[in-house]
């Protein structure tokens, strides 16, 4: 009885320390600001290079591909990287469209290398400095892109379980917006057809050439230079 009394004993003990335990470190995990370092002395052509995942590698070859595009990308203000599973999406969609009128059509890399220009590219490069700091939340803040394209960038809110669950911190999320037609105004109905598409990024705030320039990269569902 005597041992089976200091078991019973022993066990509420352990618990506790268990769940003290537990809630420090939760409580570490909340309150700690980590050790993520957003600056790199690495370039964004450089940085990429070196993604274990090895996810841009058809990215940087399409940017060798145009003379001095690598030095405008490594230069930006800001770059917005399409990752390799856009480019693929892209390639996908061509080869689709094609073997609709003849079945035995292909569509590859060196043919959507062929059919766009370097402005394809300088549509994700911007002269300003974007980050998810300074970018509004209602509505898209417009800007013109070295490519010559109309462009926005937006943040947004997070209110769904998966960010309220370990804070109670506010969360947003950066969306890259592809204006289409004039920049959409919340409460109005644009046009048929001329809808803005956001794209969510996926990684953002990376900066670059020791935080000279700023790297964010698009989420893998978006569809490369065409949106």
């Amino acid at each position: 009885m005597c041992m089976k009394k200091n078991i019973y004993q022993i066990i509420p003990a352990i618990c506790i320390l268990l769940i003290a335990f537990a809630s420090c470190k939760k409580q570490d995990y909340l309150t700690d600001t980590g050790v993520h370092n957003p600056i790199t002395p690495l370039n964004n052509c450089d940085y990429l290079q070196q993604n274990q995942f090895r996810q841009f590698d058809t990215l940087l070859l399409i940017i060798d591909r145009f003379p001095s595009l690598r030095d405008e990308v490594n230069t930006a203000g800001t770059f917005f990287a399409p990752t390799d599973y856009s480019i693929l999406r892209e390639i996908n969609r061509r080869l689709i469209l094609k073997q609709q009128v003849d079945p035995l059509a292909t569509f590859t890399l060196d043919s959507l290398v062929n059919r766009m220009t370097v402005d394809s590219m300088r549509q994700y490069l911007f002269t300003q400095t974007i980050t998810l700091d300074n970018a509004p939340e209602f509505q898209a803040q417009p800007y013109t892109s070295k490519g010559g394209t109309s462009q926005g960038v937006l943040k947004v809110l997070q209110t769904g379980g998966p960010y309220l669950d370990r804070t109670t911190a506010p969360t947003y999320l950066l969306y890259f917006v592809k204006v289409r037609g004039a920049l959409d105004i919340p409460g109005v109905i644009p046009p048929a057809n001329e809808n803005d598409i956001n794209v969510l990024c996926q990684t953002t705030g990376i900066r670059t050439s020791n935080g000279a320039t700023t790297l964010h990269v698009l989420n893998n569902n978006h569809a490369f230079i065409t949106f």
